[in-house]
């Protein structure tokens, strides 16, 4: 079980491994070792992969607005259209 919360960095990191986009020495060592120490990380022949508990905490953190749904585009887009819509030269 997570006993701290993740840095900033560890969580990029973490997001970065679950992607598997970035190769094991791109990654920061400190954070892949503190991500080894809490059991959120295994290493592997192909890179570090999550454990089961890496893979619960990243399916809990926030996604970005492009991995969200349409949804808070569409909001986005609408704001903007009202905004700029008195704007009109």
């Amino acid at each position: 079980m997570l006993r701290r919360n993740l840095t900033a960095d560890e969580e990029v990191t973490l997001r970065r491994v679950a992607y598997g986009q970035s190769p094991a020495r791109t990654l920061r060592a400190h954070d892949l070792e503190a991500l080894r120490g809490l059991h959120l990380i295994v290493d592997h022949r192909d890179g570090p992969l999550l454990t089961t508990e890496g893979r619960k905490l990243f399916d809990g953190l926030p996604r970005a607005s492009a991995q969200a749904g349409r949804e808070p585009m569409e909001m986005m887009l609408a704001e903007l259209t009202r905004v700029t819509r008195g704007n009109r030269r």
